[in-house]
């Protein structure tokens, strides 16, 4: 399968976007202006894509290692139990 531009990718959204906004009911007349600023808004996402992409890859990486150095014990905190006297407790260590 032929990998698609980034213009052909949001020519398509833009076109799935404004028909499910027509079926729906939401909009009857679409302006030009809104149908290039949605177009462009799309480009500009998919654009960003690879930026994100990195971005995130950095924090999964950081994580993993952060986690890979991780012992048992911060991982799975224990729980201890907390013993609170009351007045018959008290009482019977009298």
């Amino acid at each position: 399968m032929a990998e698609l531009s980034n213009e052909e990718v949001s020519a398509r959204i833009v076109q799935i976007y404004f028909k499910e906004i027509a079926r729906v009911g939401y909009k009857r007349r679409l302006t030009l202006d809104e149908t290039i600023n949605t177009y462009y808004y799309v480009l500009s996402k998919l654009g960003n894509k690879k930026v994100l992409l990195e971005e995130v890859k950095k924090k999964v990486i950081r994580d993993e290692k952060e986690l890979a150095s991780e012992t048992k014990e911060e991982a799975i905190p224990s729980v201890t139990e907390t013993f609170i006297p009351t007045d018959e407790t008290i009482r019977q260590s009298k």
